[in-house]
């Protein structure tokens, strides 16, 4: 019984942060988004809204899968969640061929390479959010180190 319990709280905590870190990566390509469209305002307003619209397709994309995985309970089994994950990650292919298809009829002028290429680089952003907070890790780690020696 307790040996069960524990693994209970393990699998709650490990799926709190993996929340956590779901919530974290679609804020910051939600950041990325709104920084890099606001920057191309700059350059041509047709620039800058066909980014801000590449960019909000691979975040609600990403939003929609996350709120469908984590839906699921820890206490599942595995072959329940890995459904859960292939399942998701078909409707999140649907979902965004869904809104590239509308966006391409509904909104004209449209900058191709703006909407595409931000919508690729908004999908790279969970990596650089990984390697920012590894590196900012292992700053910490080094500096408790230092604390430790002294």
């Amino acid at each position: 019984m307790q040996k069960s319990m524990s693994q209970d709280q393990l699998h709650l905590g490990q799926q709190n942060q993996a929340q956590k870190s779901a919530r974290r990566f679609i804020q910051a390509q939600l950041i990325t988004t709104i920084v890099l469209s606001a920057t191309l305002l700059i350059y041509d307003f047709t620039v800058a809204y066909s980014a801000l619209v590449g960019g909000l397709i691979a975040t609600l994309a990403s939003a929609w899968f996350a709120i469908k995985v984590f839906r699921v309970k820890p206490k599942e089994t595995p072959e329940t969640l890995l459904a859960t994950f292939y399942v998701g990650e078909i409707y999140k292919f649907v979902l965004t061929g869904a809104m590239f298809v509308i966006v391409f009829v509904l909104i004209k002028p449209l900058n191709v390479v703006a909407l595409l290429g931000i919508y690729f680089l908004i999908h790279m952003t969970p990596a650089m959010v990984n390697v920012f907070s590894r590196e900012s890790l292992v700053k910490e780690n080094a500096g408790n180190v230092r604390d430790k020696e002294n």
